[in-house]
């Protein structure tokens, strides 16, 4: 959180999710993107001389804050027309309103992110990543199209729609689409079980050694990968066991299945009497390891998302 003296950086986190199984209609709380199922990483922190004046009164960036996600969120992706000094101008405004709502919503969040051609207009040195290629498995409804996004999280789904409402009140920009997400309650350990009944969240980056290594770069800029999931019918019609192969944890406590409990660290070398290994070989667990795929931790939080066509409505909500 910045100090009231400090310029807010205009950060945006970075999402991944279950892609072996189709997994959950899920969205990345802290990250945007312009393509929705076919989402692009998307740079997001101007200079200093750049950033809006004052921060969001009431609000902290949803990127590492707060520890344990809030359970509601709303995703807004503006088209704002005219050159990227528009898009810095709206970002301020953003900045400057009071996202306050009753005590009920608790800590509310705002952050906000550039889309891609802005963010390397802006800052070409920093922002280098490409966009993500069209994925063979997306959607053809999808819903392109943007300069920035606004991501408010809340504890309750008013809260968070109220502060959205209010923040968009305060500029013209059309909106492109939006995404209400939701999460269960949290464990004591600050993981929540997604609506296909498994724990979400066990791994991920926690200390400031493996933030800096898989989310924020030497400028402290990060990019976000908003990926939006339909689970698989065939996935649901699986067994428990068929379930929890695909995922490589235990359906019920979360605990990997090669041992242990929720917290403990994966063994993918751990076999059986008859040499086969307890977490197959196509279990996500497997796949996303970091030992396995060779990259740092990358940040994910992940909210259920009530299926609609595309990366979001096919038109403006009202």
């Amino acid at each position: 959180m910045n100090s009231p003296d400090e310029a807010p950086k205009l950060r945006i986190g970075r999402r991944d999710i279950f892609t072996a199984v189709g997994a959950a209609a899920v969205g990345g709380v802290a990250g945007w993107a312009l393509r929705g199922t076919g989402s692009e990483p998307v740079a997001a922190d101007p200079a200093p001389s750049q950033a809006p004046s004052a921060a969001p009164a009431g609000g902290v960036p949803g990127i590492t804050l707060p520890a344990v996600p809030q359970r509601h969120a709303r995703l807004t992706v503006l088209a704002v027309d005219g050159p990227a000094a528009a898009v810095i101008d709206a970002a301020r405004r953003i900045a400057a309103v009071d996202p306050a709502q009753p005590a009920d919503a608790g800590e509310v969040s705002v952050t906000i992110g550039f889309a891609p051609h802005i963010a390397r207009e802006l800052w070409p040195e920093r922002a280098t990543a490409e966009a993500l290629p069209r994925f063979a498995s997306d959607a053809d409804d999808i819903v392109e199209g943007g300069e920035l996004a606004i991501q408010v999280c809340a504890e309750t789904a008013p809260g968070a729609r109220g502060a959205s409402a209010r923040i968009l009140g305060e500029i013209s920009s059309r909106i492109a689409w939006q995404a209400d997400g939701y999460r269960d309650a949290p464990t004591p350990e600050g993981t929540a079980r997604t609506n296909i009944g498994f724990i979400d969240g066990i791994i991920k980056p926690r200390s400031a050694e493996e933030l800096a290594a898989g989310v924020f770069t030497a400028q402290g800029d990060t990019y976000a990968v908003f990926r939006r999931i339909r689970i698989a019918q065939s996935f649901l019609d699986a067994s428990v066991a068929g379930q929890e192969g695909a995922i490589g944890r235990s359906r019920e406590t979360g605990a990997p299945l090669s041992g242990g409990s929720t917290m403990d660290e994966i063994d993918l070398f751990a076999k059986t009497d008859a040499s086969r290994t307890l977490i197959p070989a196509a279990a996500h667990a497997r796949r996303a390891h970091p030992a396995n795929i060779g990259r740092p931790l990358m940040l994910r939080r992940s909210y259920s998302i009530d299926a609609t066509p595309g990366a979001g409505p096919s038109s403006p909500p009202s």
